[in-house]
């Protein structure tokens, strides 16, 4: 489970961003170092007021859509971790793990301030600060590339305005490991939808709440947009389709018990849910393009890592897994999004109730007919015919994916 407080963020290392030579790019420089590490470090921008914030909207006035283009074409260099990083081990000396993927194993790691930095940074505290972080090493050998290319994916979006509400913070590149150092999250949406099942079995059958979501109408709506919110900062804002998303990979971070609340907020959702894992994106085409350009090479985009109750239809037929040239779409990820927020409502991570996975996956390829199978499921009362679940999910499992809703309209939706 993740602790209430939240872990403290390294001082940043004063940096600067100018424009190139030629003037068409920025270029981001660190400060010399008299550090022994052969690290970089840490890319932070500092607008000219000196302020450490991503501030290249207030420079030139562009829009957050148009500063994360700007972003696409000019970032091209990830941040770069540069404390002395070391992984967390349990009582039998075996590293702890926050969870697996197909390229990635992700550890719990602390970090200390390098004890030398730049040499006009003033001296630091004599007291050395432990930061706890959550560190996705490369499970395989091919894996590298993935992610660095997701670094920088990473980078971009950590400087797009807007990402602290919707992303996983990302501390940088750490060359020395080749992994990437995220903020510690440890509770994700899949975990939370497993103790709510968990707790109302164990609560027993209730005729007043069968037919509502396992976790309650109000928090699942709440859940539902936050999250809907998210996914069109996303597409609209950062113009990134994420490509995988599911409950495995949606971060939930607590809800500072500080904040000002209203009398609302006793059935909300107590998380800020996090988009992570961007190995599968790819970056929305501009206008002027006719294709989707992928953050990291055809060949690491791989099919071999998708999780079929949570991937759409269009991309689990043969056709689309023997060819491999299908790739996933702003349309893919509204569905993968809308079959997230079934399992929150249902509790069932394996939304199908087929008894074996070559069942699962058959239903899975007919996705446009997920709400009634899933309500042939164990707890497919919580998805009642004409319910709020299924008026807000419906549209966003259309067959066709040209018919389904688009996030603009989708949050419009969640918030009538």
């Amino acid at each position: 489970m993740v602790a209430n407080q939240r872990t403290p963020t390294p001082a940043t290392r004063q940096l600067s961003v100018q424009t190139s030579h030629d003037g068409k790019g920025i270029e981001l420089q660190t400060p010399t170092s008299t550090s022994r590490s052969n690290l970089t470090p840490p890319v932070t921008p500092v607008g000219k007021d000196g302020n450490t914030e991503h501030s290249i909207t207030r420079w030139n006035g562009e829009t957050p859509a148009q500063t994360a283009s700007l972003l696409k074409r000019n970032v091209s260099t990830s941040l770069r971790f540069l404390d002395d990083l070391k992984v967390d081990y349990d009582s039998n000396d075996r590293p702890i793990e926050f969870g697996r993927g197909a390229w990635s194993i992700v550890y719990k790691a602390r970090a200390t301030p390098s004890a030398t930095i730049a040499l006009n940074t003033p001296p630091s505290s004599p007291v050395a600060t432990s930061y706890i972080y959550a560190v996705k090493a490369p499970a395989r050998r091919d894996a590298r590339p993935v992610l660095q290319a997701e670094a920088l994916t990473l980078t971009r979006l950590n400087m797009t305005p807007g990402y602290e509400r919707y992303i996983i913070p990302f501390h940088g590149y750490h060359s020395e490991t080749e992994a990437l150092v995220m903020s510690a999250i440890p509770l994700s949406l899949s975990t939370y939808i497993e103790d709510q099942a968990d707790f109302m079995r164990n609560k027993g059958p209730s005729t007043a709440t069968m037919f509502d979501p396992i976790q309650g109408p109000d928090s699942w709506r709440d859940l539902a947009r936050k999250l809907i919110s998210g996914l069109e900062w996303l597409h609209k804002i950062a113009g990134l389709i994420h490509g995988d998303i599911k409950p495995h990979n949606i971060l939930l971070r607590p809800i500072p018990t500080d904040e000002p609340s209203t009398p609302s907020d006793a059935d909300a959702f107590p998380y800020e849910p996090l988009f992570a894992d961007f190995s599968s994106a790819l970056d929305i085409p501009s206008p002027s393009s006719d294709h989707l350009a992928p953050v990291q090479d055809a060949s690491h985009t791989s099919m071999s890592a998708f999780t079929p109750p949570f991937t759409a239809p269009e991309l689990l037929s043969l056709a689309a897994l023997k060819s491999g040239e299908v790739a996933a779409t702003p349309a893919s990820d509204v569905f993968s999004l809308a079959a997230t927020l079934i399992a929150a409502a249902t509790g069932d991570l394996l939304l199908y109730p087929g008894s074996s996975n070559m069942q699962r996956l058959a239903m899975a390829r007919e996705g446009h007919r997920i709400l009634e199978f899933t309500r042939c499921g164990t707890n497919g009362s919580r998805l009642p015919r004409a319910g709020f679940v299924e008026k807000l999910l419906q549209p966003a499992v259309a067959k066709d994916p040209t018919g389904r809703i688009d996030t603009s309209d989708w949050v419009t939706m969640a918030y009538a």
